[in-house]
């Protein structure tokens, strides 16, 4: 049975460390073929699912004004087709694979339907676990495919080591960022590499998403063999997620009520963290009467007055507010004790995250 993909800006991306550190090169319009199709994947997909665009929605969801839309996707399957991607593997090797093993159009039916080759599918679907997350809305106004990986590696840094709406500071060989872009060895550093692609993807990703970058040259000798990279939000974006604000994080009162409305009482772990109380992890849920309990590793049980508990609620709704991955985790309610179970890398990752968080 076929899948038809959804197509619009809100579409959640995820794309995993091995597709964005991965080595490439695509036309912008293949890139976002590609990424709208990794944002329809599910893991319940059969290993052949097809999956059909509708080429009318995804002209308009691109901004396409020009009647040569069928010319430009024949031009962008072709490069999903032959252009394919390498992944570095831990051992030292590479997995090499086409984005798509076929592409089908029959003239007339409005229609363009794809296959996602079989062994790239793993690579994919791993971004369900450990991934880099954003909304297509950042990439579709983008013009130039180096500006679109740009963001994507860029963006996935920042994910990883923001805490809270801080600076990310990030240093990349020259080389090792020549290599991901496979950016064509003719092309010089200062005129080339640094004009037509570090300062057009500067300039595009301010005016369109929701991270700007600068970076600074890092010389050995005279010659420039590292970039540090400086990633922090984008104040025009963040004007606008205000804007835009779930109801439940509005106010410390609207969190703490929507907290206690759905986690009070129902034996779930919402949290987690160092208590440097006890120096102990801990797993944080709510209580009939709308306190804090915790429980440690070692399955000892810790509860929280009134004053202990609002204090920590605010330290709670500053990570919340701050963060689309906890959201996510917060409106699904989903169990901490079963993310640390069941995927400990990435509950590393979570940990992380919140490190300093309840000190």
């Amino acid at each position: 049975m076929s899948n038809i993909v959804k197509t619009n800006g809100n579409l959640e991306i995820k794309k995993s460390e091995f597709i964005v550190k991965a080595r490439y090169k695509l036309n912008p319009l293949a890139i976002k073929f590609i990424s709208t199709i990794i944002g329809n994947l599910k893991q319940t997909d059969e290993y052949n699912q097809e999956y059909v665009f509708k080429i009318n929605e995804f002209k308009e969801l691109t901004g396409q004004k020009t009647n040569r839309i069928y010319e430009l996707l024949d031009e962008a399957t072709e490069e999903l087709l032959n252009n394919p991607l390498k992944i570095p593997k831990e051992d030292g090797g590479f997995f090499k694979a086409n984005w798509v093993s076929d592409a089908d159009y029959q003239k007339g039916s409005g229609v363009i339907s794809f296959t996602i080759s079989p062994k790239l599918r793993p690579y994919l679907i791993e971004a369900q676990q450990r991934y880099l997350k954003y909304k297509l809305e950042n990439i579709l106004p983008l013009k130039s495919g180096y500006s679109i990986r740009m963001y994507e590696i860029l963006k996935d840094y920042y994910n990883t080591q923001s805490r809270y709406g801080n600076k990310v500071e990030k240093i990349i060989e020259v080389s090792k960022l020549r290599e991901i872009l496979e950016i064509p060895k003719s092309y010089q550093y200062s005129s080339h590499l640094k004009q037509r692609i570090l300062e057009k993807s500067k300039q595009e990703l301010k005016d369109h998403t929701d991270i700007i970058f600068n970076y600074e040259e890092i010389k050995t000798g005279r010659k420039v063999t590292h970039l540090k990279f400086i990633i922090q939000p984008n104040p025009k974006k963040l004007q606008e997620q205000a804007q835009k604000i779930k109801p439940y994080l509005k106010s410390f009162k609207t969190f703490t009520d929507y907290l206690r409305d759905k986690w009070s009482g129902n034996l779930k772990y919402f949290f987690a963290g160092l208590d440097p109380k006890i120096n102990k992890e801990v797993y944080f849920g709510i209580d009939d009467k709308g306190l804090l309990y915790a429980i440690t590793t070692e399955f000892e049980f810790v509860n929280y007055n009134a004053v202990d508990s609002k204090e920590k609620y605010m330290k709670f709704y500053k990570v919340f507010k701050n963060s689309e991955l906890w959201q996510d985790l917060l409106e699904t309610q989903t169990n901490l004790i079963e993310i640390r179970n069941n995927d400990p890398e990435f509950f590393k990752l979570l940990m992380k995250d919140v490190a300093d968080i309840l000190s």
